[in-house]
């Protein structure tokens, strides 16, 4: 028997599944919960169906509750970057857009191109990157809230200004722990220490860096620049070229983490120096050459960690 093909389309309410089996297409919708996680186990169940090719789109936190749920059960699952689901829609010629177009597409796509299979991150990546995000929630709570005292009535400012208390202290924890597991974990200790050698990468940005990406399942910078969407992406259209700006499709918080690093890189890293003033001597614009600094960087922390070595700006680390 041929392979058995679902690709899931992926929002915040709901997963749309496009099934590819005995030369046949079946679609469902289910809610992107775990009862709906169960009747699509079930749905496959009753097509008497054991193990597929699942495929979804990289959509961060709403895809990767049904990744892990499909992995678990033995399932085949790959990940893909939306741009090359884009990309493989524009090549198909596909310029309608609906939910259960877009799995049937997705479907499609895993089907023809058999792309890598997924793997979860390992135990202690997965609890770095909880406590990770939850500090990043923290900040945008206490960042709410100071925003809020400025304009508050006199009346609730002492409330507002305990919450902001409360939610520094609860940080200060968070990271605490944060240093604990890591220090627990030796292979984290140490990338964390060699991304902490380059100028421009602190503590925090390392730890957002080890949650968000595990380096040594990728076997080039480019990869890992392509799942931040830091990569390039140039826009034509006719005989007009635009200009190149970030693809944007990716992992958000990699680009939040390296935003601030990258500027203070400009001034401190002399590979990134260099580098940024040879792209403003070609007519860069400001953001477009803090862009590059950004991927620039993360190629230097794959080379980093490639090699097991200290940065040095004498050395040219392959990626």
């Amino acid at each position: 028997m041929s392979k058995i093909i679902l690709g899931i389309d992926v929002s915040k309410k709901t997963l749309d599944a496009a099934l590819i089996f005995d030369n046949r297409t079946f679609c469902k919708q289910f809610k992107n919960s775990a009862d709906g996680f169960r009747l699509l186990a079930a749905w496959l169940e009753s097509l008497q169906i054991t193990r597929v090719h699942a495929c979804l789109e990289a959509t961060g936190a709403y895809s990767e509750a049904i990744a892990l749920f499909l992995h678990e059960r033995g399932h085949w699952v790959s990940i893909v970057n939306p741009l090359r689901i884009k990309g493989y829609a524009g090549a198909n010629m596909q310029r309608n857009k609906t939910d259960r177009l877009d799995a049937r597409l997705i479907a499609d796509f895993c089907q023809t191109q058999e792309p890598d299979e997924w793997q979860p991150p390992s135990a202690a990546v997965k609890c770095l990157q909880s406590l990770v995000r939850r500090v990043e929630v923290l900040e945008e709570m206490r960042q709410s809230e100071e925003n809020r005292l400025a304009n508050a009535a006199l009346e609730i400012k002492p409330s507002i200004e305990r919450m902001i208390t409360l939610i520094k202290e609860e940080i200060l924890q968070l990271e605490r722990q944060i240093k604990q597991h890591i220090e627990r974990n030796p292979d984290l200790k140490e990338q964390s220490e060699l991304l902490q050698t380059i100028p421009g990468i602190g503590e925090r940005t390392a730890n957002v860096l080890l949650s968000e990406i595990e380096f040594d399942r990728y076997s080039s910078a480019r990869a890992i620049a392509a799942q931040a969407g830091v990569t390039p992406r140039r826009k034509q259209s006719g005989t007009s070229l635009k200009q190149t700006s970030l693809s944007k499709l990716g992992n958000a918080r990699i680009r939040r983490a390296l935003y601030f690093p990258a500027i203070v890189a400009r001034q401190h890293n002399e590979i990134i120096k260099e580098f940024a003033e040879r792209l403003k001597k070609r007519g860069k614009t400001p953001m477009q050459v803090i862009c590059a600094a950004m991927r620039k960087l993360l190629h230097i922390a794959f080379g980093v960690l490639k090699h097991k070595r200290a940065f040095d700006a004498s050395l040219a680390f392959s990626a």
